[in-house]
Parts: structure tokens; sequence; C-alpha cells
């Protein structure tokens, strides 16, 4: 669910725009008011409409958009309760979208389903789970999804040295499994263990255990699978590097899970290189166990500026997204971002509006790793960029991955602000990149939200944009 970024109220207009130099164009919808709203999210397209759910606090409504992105109709959803209800997913199937939810009455919780028909009609709903009463500890729900959406795991993580969790499985209407995993060591509450979900409902849940560099010669990554039911744990031994960021993928087509990411030597802030481990789905022992450091030559095209004997890593670097190959392989996508702190906690004694803390957010370059099937990489390719926002939670910035079969597109806000350029990095299956300007928001009002686009075909996007509460879907085609 997107919670909304409220800021200050103008009329929007329609419009349509076309850029012939780049053979795109843009539709951009009617202005929708969302100053009372709480959330909303993208279903996408169905059939000939696109859709958005809203959380309107008191109510739920479902809204559709023509080709011509004119809002054709609105629905309110008479059927879901208000009253005590978190809305956990909203999920677009082929012909349905289901909404996923939590009800909680009188310290009894219970999570159900309720699946929509394109016109917003509930033609199904059943009762996912029933967590029981639990008045001190009320389940904290999360979700995953398969790559065909078909299948989510609800998991619950108000206990931090265990996560609950339910497999669903969404054209049958049927639970799968239902567990509760035991871990070895406590999580942290804003980092979860890594979770992934085969198309089948297999599930991999990815947890690592003294990753420190006092513990260092005893860190291992611990893998739980489920397969059928059936649970199997693989322990990775990690002795010779720390994981400083990390990602996983579940590859449909070879059957194998794929964790890539970020090492450090000895401090996890910075980064040295870079590792990748793959494991056939069954299997107790990983195929493939790699990690090779940066070299003198991308530190330096990374840093602008020549590394020499460098040793210290890349900081603040985060794993965003891994983009699965279909020869084993991966492409991992890096990008550097921190939060500044400014307030008297911060030793610098600044504050605003009486007692809210000042906080700045930078979300920078990125770079892109091409890491083939044995675990070596193949290429390394750097993307500038630099962001800068304070107190938006980082809203703006960023970036959204649209994928194509012989390319990878990276659309983002070249800076933060209410008139800017946005542009795209469009990067080939061997690491080379092109830079162009995608479109203005000068006199457009427009402020998009990348990312939390949605990829609705090989030719399509959906962009939310918000602009003094005012929310635009914009539909980007190629």
């Amino acid at each position: 669910m997107k919670k909304l970024l409220l800021l200050f109220p103008v009329l929007c207009l329609y419009g349509v725009f076309h850029s012939a130099l780049f053979a795109q164009s843009m539709l951009i919808s009617d202005a929708i008011s969302i100053r009372n709203d709480y959330g909303y999210e993208l279903v996408g397209r169905l059939r000939d409409r696109i859709l958005v759910f809203r959380d309107k606090y008191n109510d739920f409504e479902v809204q559709a958009f023509d080709n011509q992105m004119k809002l054709a109709w609105s629905r309110n959803l008479e059927d879901l309760d208000s009253r005590g209800i978190q809305v956990v997913a909203v999920i677009a199937g082929k012909n349905d979208f289901s909404i996923v939810h939590k009800i909680r009455r009188r310290g009894f919780s219970v999570l159900r389903i309720h699946k929509y028909d394109p016109g917003a009609n509930l033609i199904d709903s059943m009762i996912i789970k029933d967590y029981g009463e639990r008045l001190f500890n009320a389940p904290i729900l999360g979700y995953i999804q398969s790559d065909d959406r078909n299948c989510i795991v609800v998991y619950n993580t108000s206990d931090r040295s265990q996560i609950e969790a339910t497999c669903f499985q969404l054209d049958k209407m049927q639970v799968l499994w239902d567990k509760t995993f035991q871990l070895k060591q406590e999580y942290d509450e804003y980092s979860p263990p890594a979770m992934v979900l085969s198309n089948k409902g297999n599930f991999f849940l990815v947890a690592e255990e003294n990753n420190r560099n006092r513990r260092m010669e005893d860190h291992k990554m611990n893998i739980l699978q489920v397969q059928n039911g059936e649970e199997r744990v693989t322990q990775v031994s990690l002795p010779n590097f720390l994981t400083a960021s990390a990602g996983c993928g579940y590859d449909n087509k070879n059957n194998q899970l794929i964790v890539a990411g970020l090492y450090s030597e000895k401090n996890r802030e910075r980064a040295n290189g870079a590792f990748y481990i793959r494991l056939a789905s069954g299997s107790s022992v990983p195929q493939v166990v790699h990690n090779e450091p940066f070299d003198e030559k991308f530190l330096s095209i990374l840093r602008q500026k020549d590394a020499g004997d460098d040793s210290k890593g890349v900081e603040e670097a985060e794993v965003k997204q891994l983009v699965l190959r279909q020869d084993g392989g991966v492409v991992m996508v890096v990008e550097r971002n921190h939060q500044l702190q400014r307030g008297a906690s911060a030793g610098r004694g600044f504050w605003r509006d009486g007692m809210r803390l000042v906080i700045d957010y930078y979300y920078d370059d990125l770079f892109v790793l091409g890491i083939q099937p044995d675990g070596k990489p193949q290429w390394k390719t750097v993307l500038h960029k630099k962001q800068y926002s304070q107190d938006d939670e980082g809203t703006f910035s960023s970036f959204f991955l649209f994928l194509n079969s012989d390319k990878m597109r990276f659309l983002f806000n070249d800076e933060i602000k209410y008139e800017n350029t946005c542009s795209e990095y469009v990067l080939t299956p061997v690491g080379e990149f092109d830079r162009n300007s995608l479109l203005t928001t000068v006199n457009q009002n427009l402020r998009l939200r990348f990312r939390d686009a949605l990829q609705l075909n090989g030719g399509e996007c959906l962009i939310p944009s918000e602009f003094r509460n005012k929310l635009r879907l914009v539909l980007l085609r190629w």
C-alpha cells in the first residue's frame, strides 16, 4: 500500500505528450483529490481498464481509467467493513484482483481474502488464517508473492525469534501450507530474513548467523526450504567475509534459488566485492559459492577519481534488485543511499517546527553487475545520478526498473523538486548504456513517484504522481 505524501492543494489538468526523438508517448489522467486518503495501490490493467485501489479511511474504492486515461467509473467496495481492517496486499491476476486484509476485533485477528472481477464485483471470499486472541502481541503482517503473482505468503513478524507464515494459492483459493519457523538469532524489526516464493509455492527463507566481525569465522547463511509441505535446512559456511547487503530470487526456469550481494572484509558499512550463491530446489548442497573483490578500474569510475591502492571499499551501498538471467546467472542492481538526521541528538541543535527533526535523504549512483552462472562477474557498469530531498522519506527519489527481453530501462527524477527533468538509462545485456531525457515536469503539475511505478507489459508502465494533494497517473509508452 502506497501511503500518501500530502503536500499542497492545486488543480491538475489532463494531457497527452509525445516525444518523437525517443519514440515514446505519455498519457496523463485526470486529477484525483487524495487530501483525506490513507493510501492507494496500482492494481494494473484488467481487460480494457486500468484499476486503482484507494483506502479512504472510512471506505474503500476502486477507480477505473480507459485507454486515454480518463476516469471511466468508480465503485465503493461495500463488502469491506472499514472498522479494524488493515489491507495487507492488493494483487492483480489475469482476469481478477484480490484484496488480502486483516480484521482485528476485541483482540482477535483474522486474515481474509476477497476476490473481485474487472468490474470490482465480489466473486469469492474466504478466511485464510485465524490468529485467535492476541491482546498484547497483535500480528504484524507482510507478504511476498511469486513471479506469476498466483502464490503469496503472508508472514507475521510480531515475534522476532520466529516467522509465522501462511502460503496461499490465489487461482484455486486454497491454503497450501501454514508453518511457524524458529530462528537461531533474533532479527532486527526493520529487516526480517529474506524470503522468496516460487510459482509452485516452494518457499525459501534466508537468515544469516554470526554476521559480525568478531564472529566472522563462524559466519554462515541458513537457507530453509519448504517444498511440498516438507522442510529442509541448508547451511552455507561463509568464514572469509561479512555480508554488507544481499538480495535473493527464485529462478523458475532453472528451478534454483539465487542469492547475490555485497561482501565486506572487515566493516559491514563498506563493501569490498560481490558474492553469488546458487542452490537447486530440493538440494542440500549449493552448486556455486563464489566471491570476488572490486577492481581498481571499477572503483575509479564509481568514485570519479583514481582509486589507487584504496581498500576502504564502497560505502552506503544497498542491493535493490536482482534480475535473473535465463542461463542461471543474475544481474545485480545496487544503489548508494543514506540518511542524515539533523537535530539535538545529532549534536547540531537544529530543530524545525518546535520538536520535529530534519532528515536529509541522499540517493546517488547506481552500479549494475552482470554475474555468470559460475558466480564470476561478466561486466560492471556505473550509472551516475544524484538525488537529494528533505523530510519526504525519499518518496520521489531512487528509480524504477523497466524490463524488456533485450534491455533494461532505469527511470528516475534528475532532481527532487517541483519542476525538474526526468531521465532514463537504457542498459543492454552486455552492460553498455545510453542516457536519455524522458520528459520535463515544468508547468505540468507533476511529481513522479518512480519507485512506486508498475510495469503493465513490455511497452507500458504506470507512474503515480503526487502534486499538492492531487494524484494523477502517468501512462508511459515506448
